[in-house]
């Protein structure tokens, strides 16, 4: 059962929302590894699956925290 969506805030994090960036731009991470992570992103959206994402709130990318890192559950 996944669990209802909730804001980063509930979590202790400093973020406006729910959204995150992966910094495609390259500013955080290669633009290569910033795709990938949004391509995992994009797949597990259309197959249904859950995701684990880590957020940093000390980085910033046009005002969305920088995710770092996803991890998709099969």
């Amino acid at each position: 059962m996944r669990p209802p969506n909730q804001e980063l805030s509930d979590h202790g994090l400093d973020c406006p929302n729910q959204w995150v960036s992966f910094s495609c731009t390259g500013t955080f991470t290669t633009k290569d590894i910033a795709y990938r992570m949004f391509d995992s992103a994009q797949m597990a959206y259309a197959l249904g699956k859950e995701v684990f994402i880590e957020v940093d709130d000390t980085k910033k990318h046009n005002g969305f925290c920088y995710a770092s890192r996803i991890d998709v559950f099969q």
